[in-house]
């Protein structure tokens, strides 16, 4: 067999897109990969939905740790290009696992290369931080003395010394065997710059996370600490290029975006966007090198990465303008990536759908579109909704209120009808509002206020139809502390009921529950919100105020949590629910809501 391209890593963060862009070129390519037959599937819809041909994707078993790659001799293909992405960026790897991935592994496909009869180009993915290496790594030739070897890891750790040794042995190996080489030296990687898609939070994305859970208090470095970055679809582009001209034979190109700010500047900015607070602190990298991990939260290996250093792109921009290459907006590619990794909480739900923070607040769908909108209840967040809105398959708005799941903590003081008003900006025709508990509640008040935007009120278990909650609703500190550690079986043991049985759908409900009551403050403001709600005076007031309705209303709720207050309201009860009956009866309610949504369409027809 005869490909364009051989791809190593292909499974990874930067070789998906790399497969996506080589193939949406043209390119016949094989990807190598271990347990081939498993992940294929999921491999070829991934590169599908970048933009890719699949069909002119090969997956085939391999392995750089083995030598000939655990290709069968007779069976193996000749190659045009090779790239070789695959490696381990992992902090915290013992110095054996390090250099067998990342030392022994580029040796193997070196070697397999070296008999390739129609090899035009062997292209080496670095590291920005290789084209400033430390003095006493300047010149360092493969393969190492013991001595040298030994120093290298103990002031590098194992990481980023298997990387500078990879490197090394690449450079020998090249001109021992006359191949011809580009290496291209990536800084940190982001997400698509169209949509922010990300499959790797490792760097950079550590600390958005801790910034967006309110544990980042200070930052380290200085007023110039430069950590550039660049996005994952600029790369790739970068990379498929490279080979196309023969500019690029043994240069060596650097690929970052200039116009990243300041480490403090960037993470402000995304502080900005997140509506979160800024660090107020910033700590000299002397004063916390020599501490340990345990007290500073970052590993020695992350720190190295802590620099004031600035990188030359001249080639790299030299190229990507032959290439007809443009980088793309960096703040609106920054945007779009912390968007992405809030709506996948950072990796943790993969297949979350996406959303987007607008003024602080999380939402999923469009406003402008959306026949229903949707307001969760108490402890849940937008998803809880998830599962109805999929059964509709009508244009949605899901909405996390103020402080509470993603939403920003800034909003919590903001009243639900002003607040809700901000959100559908600049909407102004009428929707139905399905509100769960204090979602209801919001959905009340805003239709009591704006009765012009409202055209019907779906009102999920009304707190004030039913029986008051318990005393201990009311002891903020006790339920905040519940709640914050409350794991997917305990949320499920105290929301849902006993004999419900926890598919997947419920339990990626509960999940995503349970992370955002992790994030700092979420919890305290979720029992202060329930100790509110749960007051005998706020039910009567609001049982009065709702009166005054003009909308058509629709009451939902679950056989085993009875009305206790008389309304004038259609009513449906869902034998076996609880106060979660849109989490535990998805159907029911998805019919009900769907029943409401066309009484009106006709009437309008």
């Amino acid at each position: 067999m005869s490909v364009d391209a051989l791809v190593t890593g292909g499974t990874g963060f930067i070789g998906r897109w790399l497969l996506a862009a080589l193939t949406s070129r043209g390119q016949r390519t094989i990807a190598l990969v271990r347990d081939a037959e498993r992940r294929q599937p999921e491999l070829r819809a991934f590169v599908r939905s970048l933009g890719g041909n699949d069909d002119l994707l090969h997956i085939e078993e391999g392995d750089v740790l083995r030598p000939n790659l655990g290709l069968a001799g007779a069976g193996e293909p000749e190659v045009g290009d090779i790239y070789h992405l695959a490696a381990r960026f992992e902090f915290g790897l013992t110095v054996p696992e390090a250099r067998a991935a990342n030392v022994d592994g580029t040796l193997n496909v070196l070697e397999w290369a070296r008999k390739r009869r129609r090899l035009r180009r062997f292209v080496y993915l670095g590291g920005y931080r290789m084209t400033k290496p430390p003095a006493a790594l300047k010149g360092l030739r493969f393969p190492l003395t013991p001595a040298a070897r030994n120093m290298l890891y103990r002031d590098h750790g194992a990481y980023e010394a298997s990387k500078y040794e990879s490197y090394a042995a690449f450079r020998s190996f090249t001109e021992q065997h006359k191949l011809p080489w580009t290496v291209v030296h990536p800084s940190g990687v982001i997400g698509d710059s169209r949509n922010g898609r990300t499959t790797q939070v490792v760097g950079l994305g550590e600390t958005v996370e801790r910034l967006w859970q309110g544990r980042l208090p200070a930052l380290v470095g200085s007023s110039k600490t430069f950590v550039p970055v660049v996005t994952v679809d600029h790369l790739a582009a970068v990379l498929a290029s490279v080979p196309v001209r023969p500019e690029t034979l043994e240069t060596e190109l650097t690929v970052l975006d200039q116009t990243t700010p300041e480490l403090p500047k960037l993470i402000a900015n995304l502080a900005k966007h997140l509506s979160v607070p800024v660090p107020k602190h910033l700590l000299p990298l002397s004063l916390v090198r020599p501490l340990p991990s345990a007290v500073t939260g970052l590993s020695r290996e992350a720190l190295g990465f802590l620099s004031e250093d600035r990188y030359d792109t001249i080639s790299s921009d030299a190229h990507t303008a032959a290439a007809g290459l443009a980088l793309p907006d960096l703040r609106e590619s920054l945007t779009r990536w912390c968007d992405e990794l809030v709506s996948t909480r950072f990796g943790a739900a993969s297949g979350a759908e996406r959303g987007k923070l607008r003024g602080g607040t999380f939402v999923v769908g469009d406003a402008q579109e959306a026949e229903l909108l949707f307001l969760h209840g108490l402890p849940w967040n937008g998803d809880s909704f998830r599962p109805v809105a999929k059964r509709l398959e009508l244009p949605s708005l899901r909405v996390d209120l103020p402080g509470l799941g993603r939403s920003a903590a800034a909003l919590a003081g903001e009243t639900g009808e002003r607040w809700l008003l901000g959100v559908l900006e600049p909407r102004r025709r009428p929707l139905v509002l399905v509100g769960h508990s204090l979602g209801a509640v919001t959905a009340v008040r805003f239709a009591l206020a704006h009765p012009e935007r409202v055209s019907a009120l779906v009102l999920i278990a009304p707190p004030f139809l039913l029986k008051p909650a318990s005393i201990l609703a009311q002891l903020t500190p006790f339920v905040a502390h519940v709640l914050e550690h409350s794991n997917v079986e305990e949320l499920a043991r105290r929301l849902l009921p006993n004999e419900l049985t926890i598919t997947q759908e419920v339990r990626e409900t509960l999940e995503s529950a349970s992370y955002d009551l992790k994030r700092r403050g979420v919890a305290c403001r979720t029992a202060q919100q329930l100790a509110k709600a749960s007051a005998a005076a706020s039910h009567s007031s609001l049982l009065h105020d709702a009166a005054k309705l003009r909308c058509p209303v629709h009451v939902i709720h679950g056989s085993l949590e009875p009305l206790t207050q008389a309304h004038p309201w259609d009513t449906s009860t869902i034998d076996g629910g609880g106060h979660a009956v849109h989490v535990s009866h998805p159907n029911e309610v998805a019919a009900i809501v769907r029943s409401t949504w066309s009484r009106l369409c006709s009437k309008g027809a």
